[in-house]
């Protein structure tokens, strides 16, 4: 989950990767040099021909020759400095990424992980709940990994449990679990 801020702070300009991922290649596909892709979130149109992306794995400078979709969240791509299959599968397990310049615009209430790792968690009464370590990715919503202490806690990623997230301020307000408030 992630979203690009209108206007990006100084805190999330420092903590951006050198590269954002958009696709997980998971294997070659036919005989034309294709690749099949999982993206990882975003239209497919920002698979359009002419898109440069960069394998993960060597930082290979990849552009995009041609691009169908698939079914759900799934595209076959082939590059152009990798006509043959052979070339093509030597993508398979990579990630395919942009810079964060390039990575596409979020939506309202959407994150990158790395904007909300090192948050500052609080209660809406100030409680002081502990700093964000990460996001890992659940079936029914991501959670927040937030720790205090030797103490870890989970906290679903949806609008009941987090209550606003300040970039610039570097705080995320959270309901809390009831065993905190005492």
């Amino acid at each position: 989950m992630g979203v690009m801020p209108e206007s990006t702070s100084a805190a999330a300009e420092v903590a951006a990767p050198a590269l954002v991922r958009v696709a997980h290649v998971r294997r070659v596909h036919g005989v034309r040099g294709e690749v099949r892709v999982q993206t990882l979130g975003g239209r497919l149109e920002r698979f359009a021909p002419g898109t440069a992306l960069v394998g993960e794995r060597g930082h290979q400078q990849l552009t995009v020759a041609s691009s169908r979709p698939l079914d759900g969240d799934e595209v076959l791509l082939a590059f152009e400095q990798l006509p043959t299959r052979e070339q093509a599968a030597t993508l398979s397990g990579d990630y395919l990424c942009v810079p964060p310049a390039d990575a596409r615009r979020l939506g309202t209430d959407e994150w990158f992980v790395w904007q909300l790792v090192g948050l500052r968690a609080v209660s809406a009464d100030g409680l002081a709940l502990g700093v964000v370590l990460d996001v890992e990715e659940q079936p029914s919503s991501d959670l927040l990994v937030v720790g205090a202490d030797a103490a870890v806690r989970r906290y679903p990623l949806v609008r009941e449990w987090v209550r606003s997230v300040d970039l610039d301020g570097g705080v995320i307000v959270l309901t809390p679990w009831p065993e905190d408030e005492g």
